[in-house]
């Protein structure tokens, strides 16, 4: 028989799972742009967010702004700098395009004084810290 702490406790838990799964179901039907409207703010709402609900506002706000500003943008278009992909001693790469389905990575000579070329990364290979560093880009435009 349980005794009175272990009951109390309990019940916080179901409680706590109650709560998480019903934030979860109202992102999932809201739209994560809409959930963020809902519960004030991005980071309200983040603890319970997974990489493919991440991944997916990005694609639904890349289309959105790339309504009026063509296929694809710039993140210069936006006013934001380019972002920071990786480096060796020879290249830095770094991500400057959007597009429906990935992004472009840049790559420079490390003195920045000659482009290399460049690549395409689709959002659901790119690392954790860029897709999180992207959303919170895209939430506020």
């Amino acid at each position: 028989m349980m005794n009175l702490n272990e009951n109390i406790h309990r019940i916080k838990s179901l409680m706590s799972e109650d709560k998480e799964d019903s934030k979860r179901e109202m992102i999932r039907s809201l739209g994560l742009a809409d959930a963020i409207k809902y519960f004030g703010n991005y980071y309200t709402i983040e603890p319970y967010l997974k990489v493919v609900d991440k991944v997916n506002f990005i694609k639904e706000k890349v289309a959105e702004l790339s309504e009026w500003l063509g296929g694809g943008f710039g993140l210069v278009e936006i006013d934001e700098e380019p972002i920071h992909y990786d480096e060796d001693e020879n290249e830095l790469r770094q991500i400057e395009y959007l597009g429906k389905n990935g992004v472009t990575v840049d790559v420079y000579d490390v003195d920045m004084s000659s482009h290399l070329g460049d690549f395409n990364v689709k959002y659901e290979n790119l690392p954790v810290q860029i897709i999180e560093e992207l959303v919170e880009i895209l939430v506020n435009h």
